[in-house]
Parts: structure tokens; sequence; C-alpha cells
């Protein structure tokens, strides 16, 4: 479950790990961010009780497999989660085109990264294992819809959690 993932998001020391897997078209992924999320940031991230990894499964089109490999470009420079953020808060629909080249150039250049960087990232499709490798995990892990949870408890045991939960 920690492989092929984005880096951690709050400290590493956290007794708790959260592992999100999404697809950035998914209107409950979406629903997720807006609703819950930030409260969970908030009050378990920020506080140090949880850390939280996203894992690409793709389940929308190939728009999401672009939306997920520019968000991998942008962990190259450190900035995944903001790039991640981003995303879903400029989501305009599952198939409806939003995710263009223009539009993941743009959030890049939003965010200022380095555009020659970015750009060669995406031409070279360079985290395309990894994000093959994340839908692998997915399915090995029974995940069959976004998003989809594991909360990895300090001893180890495992919590699935399926869909867009209330806080």
């Amino acid at each position: 479950l920690l492989d092929n993932g984005s880096p951690f998001l709050g400290s590493v020391d956290a007794p708790l790990t959260l592992i999100e897997f999404g697809d950035y078209q998914c209107s409950f992924c979406k629903r997720h961010s807006d609703q819950t999320n930030d409260l969970i940031i908030k009050n378990y991230v920020e506080t140090g009780k949880v850390k939280i990894m996203f894992k690409d499964f793709i389940v929308v089109s190939e728009d999401s497999v672009n939306a997920a490999h520019a968000a991998h470009c942008a962990k190259d420079q450190e900035m995944f989660w903001a790039y991640h953020f981003t995303l879903y808060n400029n989501w305009n629909g599952e198939g409806t085109g939003w995710i263009t080249n223009n539009n993941l150039n743009g959030f890049a250049e939003d965010l200022e990264l380095d555009m020659n960087r970015f750009s060669k990232c995406m031409s070279e499709n360079k985290w395309m294992k990894l994000i093959n490798a994340s839908k692998v995990d997915a399915i090995t892990m029974g995940v069959t819809g976004t998003p989809s949870f594991f909360l990895i408890g300090s001893e180890n045991e495992i919590v699935k959690i399926h869909g867009a939960q209330s806080y």
C-alpha cells in the first residue's frame, strides 16, 4: 500500500496512515475533497495524528491519466499536493473535457513551476509506470471504485473505507 503513490501529506512519523485511491475526474472524489478532506487535514494531519498518501486509480478516462501524470510531474518540484488540490479546485465534471494540456500547463504556471522541467516530464511520460502500478495495487487490494481509502493503524491493522464518506 505504501508504494506507487504520492509523497506523504503530514508528518512521516504520524501513527496513522490514510491511503486514498482516487481519480481527478471522479465526482465522488471531488465531493470528498470539498466536504471531508479539509477537516481531516485540519484535525488529524496538522495535529500529527495522520499522514495521507494519494494513489491513482483511473476509472473515468485518459484525461484522468493526464491529470495524474501532471500531479506527479509537479511532485518533481515538491509541489504534488499543491497541484493535487489545484486539480480538485478547478474540477469541472466527469468527461467534460476540462483536463486539457492548456489547463494542466496553466495550473503549473499558476504554481510557478519550472515549465521546462514540467513540460519535459509530461512529454516523456515519466510517471506512467507509477500510475499503472498504482492501478495494479488498487485491483490487488480489491478496490472497485473511487474514492476508496485504507486506514493503516500503528500496529499495521488496516481498515478499508469505500466511497466519499461524511466527516
